[in-house]
């Protein structure tokens, strides 16, 4: 391809050979459904197979998912459905259906508490030079190292979401947050609690929401 007057790229129709470790295809493409030719019962309209809300097809015990459902055709939602699959799958094998239960309520910037989070000037990003940003096609900003990218990853504010960092555990003057395990966050032993509400303003992420008691 070369790129018109406007910047956009165009097809040549001129081809070369180029060697790579590995390719990752991102051409917008069509899902082959030829595989699902025999398989009755599947609902299939504008290239793509219908699903329900646990990503199961029309014929029972199939579920499909990315770019063979309707959806946004990128690769963030093609893993969400795969993560969703799998737990409707499981539910499904063992005869049983998925509930992921009440989202919890999504926390403001207001209820964050950033200093706990560590500064993003410790992360650097090589930048390719302006003379070779010029005269090639190479990527300007390039991808974070292992080092880098754990970083970042740990930099996630995990908004309105319980990471366990145990600051209300351990904040609390009256040992009333009681730990569930790893993977099971907390609970609150409201006989001890007083409420003051120091758990809830020392929680990095606005996880914790103070309602008033029912009598």
């Amino acid at each position: 391809m070369e790129l018109d007057a406007k910047g956009v790229p165009q097809p040549t129709g001129k081809t070369e050979t180029l060697e790579a470790d590995s390719v990752v295809l991102a051409l917008g493409q069509d899902v082959d459904l030829s595989l699902l030719d025999r398989v009755p019962g599947l609902e299939i309209e504008d290239g793509v197979v219908k699903v329900g809300a646990n990503m199961m097809t029309a014929h029972a015990g199939i579920f499909a998912g990315g770019d063979m459902v309707p959806a946004e055709r990128t690769v963030t939602v093609a893993i969400g459905h795969g993560k969703k699959a799998a737990r409707h799958i499981d539910a499904w094998l063992r005869s049983g259906t998925y509930d992921p239960g009440p989202k919890h309520e999504i926390a403001d910037f207001s209820k964050m508490n950033t200093w706990y989070y560590s500064d993003a000037s410790k992360t650097v990003r090589p930048v390719l030079d302006l003379a070779r940003r010029t005269s090639s096609f190479d990527e300007v900003v390039q991808g974070l190292d292992e080092t880098n990218a754990l970083f970042e990853a740990r930099r996630c504010l995990s908004c309105g979401n319980c990471f366990e960092c145990d600051n209300c555990y351990g904040v609390c003057p009256d040992n009333a947050v009681i730990k569930l395990g790893p993977g099971n966050r907390f609970k609150f032993n409201l006989d001890y609690c007083k409420g003051c509400g120091v758990c809830a303003a020392e929680c990095p992420c606005g996880a914790i929401r103070m309602v008033p008691e029912e009598i």
